[in-house]
């Protein structure tokens, strides 16, 4: 507005009205820095936007193995150690990569109020380029989108937490994924529709959405999903001139039910995954539907006068789930023996390939306790779990028979995740309302179809 004019408070909190408008804008955002120190399991040449996130989605799913490598000599059980895993521990990273700008506008209509909410971080860490640049002047951190939507009354378009997940039943965790358990996918665009239900004398709101497919898989030359390209000088298919069978035609549904209450709230949600097909365009055309539900919510429960005190809880379990149940670098939701390269070169070589769906669940559960007004403590623990089908053969190093050259070094499909188990121990002081400063001991426990 012109020179003198004062700027006029927006329509929510710590925002402004835009001169001209009715719409109110917000500018907001937060820097972070992330101090972690490995004692064991930690990867020590593996790039930032990996490394200084430990749990959910981080560095746990990318722990060095404890198995041992093939035998020199044939036969004989090795005793020499994973060099990865020995070196392992004593590892200390430090990164700002979770800082994050985001920017908000709401504007009323005559449809009800429109919304707008962007937000970047750094996460999306330059993986070609490792470490420091030539001049060790920076950590090639590169801008990450993790929303952008937009709202009018009910309906929503664009990137943002998936309708299947609750975030409002997260544990409170420093460490940036949060506990393994969680509901995927974190964030994903859909289109979505949420209805109030008090007009029917129901609590809370109804909402369904269509979101964005992807067909993800294990199959004989590694993990990969639809959204990889194959070719000559490409990863992400096993070799050069490899094929990608994985398609998905049509979008994944998810509905929701979201109870708010006085003590608390409950979240019900499903997910259905119609059409997760693998068709190479020759001798293979399958289809396979997935499926998956989720419960969570949190309670203050008030004892011994503790008004703020919260526990919160997830569940989640699903067939052919995949990435709808987060917190695992191999959450594919099907199997299969399909060659690395060539693909199958007539029917009765297609006849020989397997398929199967997987079975996922897991959860998890936290409690935060306020020792002051200012500082909080939080002790929360997850599961995870992968009933993942042996498919294939012992020649290709795919089923994990016990000694087998793949077992022992956690190659091929003995490298993927059965079961992971995270917990955290935090303490928190919140000295002004616009800063934390915390710090928290992590461990994490897992099993890989080597152990």
């Amino acid at each position: 507005g012109p020179v003198g004019v004062q700027t006029v408070g927006g329509s929510f909190p710590r925002s402004f009205l835009i001169p001209g408008t009715d719409t109110s804008i917000r500018v907001g955002g937060a820097i972070t820095v992330n101090v972690m120190y490995f004692f064991n399991g930690g990867n020590p040449n593996q790039t930032t936007n990996t490394t200084t996130n430990f749990g959910n989605n981080g560095a746990l799913n990318s722990a060095p193995l404890h198995v041992h490598f093939a035998p020199a000599v044939a036969g004989v059980f090795p005793k020499a150690t994973n060099a990865a895993r020995s070196r392992s521990g004593s590892i200390t990273f430090i990164s700002p990569q979770q800082s994050k700008v985001n920017f908000e506008t709401r504007t009323p209509t005559a449809w009800g109020e429109s919304r707008t909410f962007m937000e970047f971080d750094w996460a999306n860490g330059n993986q070609f380029v490792p470490g420091n640049n030539a001049g060790l002047s920076t950590d090639n951190l590169v801008p990450r989108l993790r929303f952008a939507y937009a709202t009018l009354g009910g309906l929503l378009g664009g990137q943002a937490n998936s309708n299947f997940a609750d975030p409002d039943a997260s544990t409170d965790n420093i460490n940036f994924g949060g506990n393994v358990g969680d509901p995927g996918v974190t964030r994903i665009t859909q289109i979505r529709y949420t209805m109030p239900l008090a007009g029917w004398g129901i609590p809370g709101a109804w909402s369904v959405s269509a979101e964005a497919p992807e067909t993800d898989g294990w199959t004989m030359a590694g993990q990969f999903a639809s959204d990889a390209t194959c070719g000559v000088g490409l990863t992400g298919c096993g070799v050069a001139g490899g094929v990608n069978p994985f398609k998905s035609p049509a979008p994944d549904l998810t509905m929701a039910w979201y109870i708010p209450q006085p003590w608390g709230h409950m979240d019900f949600s499903a997910v259905l995954r119609p059409t997760l097909e693998i068709k190479d365009g020759a001798f293979i055309d399958r289809q396979y539907t997935g499926y998956g539900v989720h419960f969570s919510g949190d309670v203050k429960p008030g004892w011994f006068g503790w008004a703020r005190d919260d526990i919160t809880w997830q569940f989640v379990y699903g067939d052919g789930i995949g990435r709808y149940m987060g917190g695992n670098s191999t959450d594919f939701a099907l199997v299969t023996n399909y060659p690395a390269a060539p693909a199958p070169a007539s029917a009765a070589a297609a006849a020989n390939i397997i398929s199967k769906s997987t079975i996922m669940w897991g959860g998890n559960a936290g409690y935060q306790h306020r020792w002051t007004p200012t500082l909080r403590s939080n002790i929360s623990a997850g599961i995870l779990h992968h009933d993942i089908s042996n498919v294939g053969n012992v020649a290709a190093g795919f089923v994990c028979v016990a000694r087998s050259a793949a077992a022992l070094a956690g190659t091929g499909g003995c490298g993927t995740n059965k079961e992971l188990i995270s917990t955290e121990l935090n303490l928190i002081w919140n000295p002004v309302p616009f800063a934390d400063i915390g710090s928290s001991i992590s461990t994490a426990t897992g099993w890989s179809s080597a152990i």
